[in-house]
């Protein structure tokens, strides 16, 4: 199990800068956690990109930017499995927690589920047995506790600042907060590598300084990579080690002067 002594609290991550490095950490050797090699899609005669190559390591930033219809989500779900590759192959390292939060879409109005509940699926949703066995992780077991689990729901909640929110019904939640408990229900399982697809969504400027600190405190103490899609460029640009940008159904990859 993960150690989870040095939890982060949502005021911590208030106060804690961007471009903050560790202090007590010894050197980190960055692990490579996704490959992709000469991937390419296509749906019957419409090609959305081909020959797409790149890696991502651990606790690295890759923005993934391009215009609306480019496939950007689709290459996204491609790594998750949800999409299966004309050309080419995405390899995920062997036994990494990979985390995903969507695109912003409304629940149903009558869903029964608190945003508590949505978080704890981010542990309960992948594993077998009421998460008891988990085949992902390194020794193939994992036992956890409803005090463990609490403290892990609690934690991701307290990350995004959604105490004042958490157990009230989704569907009485506005655009927002119901981004915030996605975003903790992907941090829950404590991910190697997290996918997002525009999580600043219906943010105000405020939140999404937190949830960018959230995301650098990560980057920076948990060595946690980011494979993110997102519109809004000026409040992750300090985060930003990598760029893939889909334009003409190829993927161009280079640094923060791509940015458009």
């Amino acid at each position: 199990m993960k150690d989870h002594s040095n939890a982060v609290t949502y005021e911590y991550c208030q106060r804690m800068p961007i471009n903050c490095q560790p202090l007590s950490h010894p050197p980190h050797t960055a692990k490579r956690l996704l490959s992709v090699k000469q991937a390419g899609m296509q749906f019957g005669q419409r090609l959305l990109w081909q020959h797409v190559n790149f890696s991502i390591v651990s606790g690295e930033f890759v923005a993934l930017l391009g215009a609306n219809g480019t496939g950007k989500t689709t290459l996204l779900r491609s790594v998750l499995q949800l999409n299966t590759l004309t050309t080419g192959e995405i390899h995920l390292t062997r036994g990494i927690q990979v985390g995903y939060v969507p695109q912003l879409k409304d629940f149903e109005p009558k869903l029964p589920i608190r945003g508590r509940d949505l978080v704890k699926l981010g542990i309960d949703g992948e594993n077998y047995l009421f998460g008891f066995i988990n085949p992902k992780r390194p020794n193939g077991r994992l036992w956890q506790s409803n005090r463990q689990k609490k403290y892990l729901v609690d934690k991701a909640i307290a990350e995004v600042g959604g105490e004042a929110f958490c157990d009230a019904p989704l569907n009485m939640l506005s655009g927002g907060e119901q981004q915030r408990m996605r975003i903790a229900q992907a941090l829950a399982a404590e991910p190697d590598l997290l996918l997002m697809d525009e999580p600043l969504l219906s943010l105000d400027a405020p939140s999404q300084q937190v949830v960018c600190d959230i995301l650098a405190h990560r980057k920076h103490t948990h060595q946690t990579a980011v494979l993110m899609i997102s519109h809004e460029l000026e409040p992750i640009k300090p985060l930003i080690d990598k760029v893939v940008y889909i334009k003409n159904s190829r993927a161009q990859v280079g640094g923060i002067e791509m940015l458009p």
